[in-house]
């Protein structure tokens, strides 16, 4: 009898010697980003921050392979990656549903597009549409639901692949300040819940601390990691606000808001 192979025990993400070029009329390269490299464990969430136009959302598309690098490798739970796949899936800003479809079609809308009946049986639907909160709207079409319950519906998408990694471009920027603060909640829970690694572009420090459970601060021209930060915080869905009260937080939001002024200047 073949024994089973033993899990992946590695990171979830592995960017290594990553570089991004892109040609100009002249002839010559814009160097986007330089020699990124970092990893990202196994069931955490990374926040990308920097400020703008440094690669942030370069680099994710990279990693999702909806660009294709220049130099580097990515590796997804050991693989190395060469295009879009189903180990990752990815949410972006811009609410991104299919405005024909129902939420409950828009959550099956990969497992049907892939022939997976058998997921679509045993109620992985319903189970994700569940763990956002949306169980009632499954027959809503998305121009019924609020800007924060589209994003719950995208999210509900992405998950319901069982992806290695979720891949978030400022997936809340567009939110009022409320809503804003109960997606991220909402986002933590789930999470936590379906042990999902998650890599998220954000341009808010507040929101990337009481998120991350790494922080990848870029600089820019070329785009490249400058500081690599771990929040010490015990975090909490239900505990956001007592975050914001806390020393090291401070400590570190005033530190990375020095670094943002110092980047500004640079390339002023």
């Amino acid at each position: 009898m073949t024994s089973a192979l033993p899990e992946y025990s590695g990171p979830g993400l592995k960017v290594a010697g990553v570089n991004k070029t892109y040609p100009l009329n002249s002839g010559q390269h814009l160097l986007a980003l330089s020699d990124i490299n970092f990893e990202l464990q196994k069931n955490q969430i990374g926040v990308l921050i920097g400020p703008s136009g440094c690669g942030k959302s370069t680099l994710l598309r990279l990693i999702a392979g909806l660009e294709s690098l220049s130099q580097g490798e990515i590796q997804v739970a050991g693989k190395a990656i060469s295009g879009p796949g189903v180990d990752r899936g990815m949410v972006f800003q811009d609410y991104s549903s299919f405005p024909w479809l129902t939420v409950e079609e828009n959550v099956a809308f990969g497992p049907v597009h892939r022939g997976e009946a058998l997921s679509l049986r045993e109620g992985v639907v319903e189970h994700f549409i569940r763990a956002v909160k949306l169980a009632g709207f499954e027959k809503a079409y998305p121009h019924q639901l609020s800007g924060g319950m589209q994003q719950r519906v995208a999210i509900a998408r992405s998950l319901v692949s069982n992806p290695g990694l979720l891949l978030m471009d400022e997936p809340f920027g567009a939110l009022d300040p409320e809503t804003r603060w109960q997606m991220q909640s909402l986002l933590l829970e789930v999470v936590k819940k379906e042990r999902t690694t998650v890599l998220m572009v954000s341009h808010d420090i507040e929101e990337a601390l009481y998120l991350a459970d790494v922080v990848f601060f870029m600089g820019t021209r070329p785009g490249r990691i400058l500081e690599v930060i771990h929040p010490n915080f015990e975090r909490q869905s239900d505990s956001r606000d007592a975050i914001l009260d806390v020393a090291e937080y401070r400590t570190l939001e005033k530190a990375i808001r020095q670094m943002m002024r110092a980047q500004s200047l640079a390339c002023a």
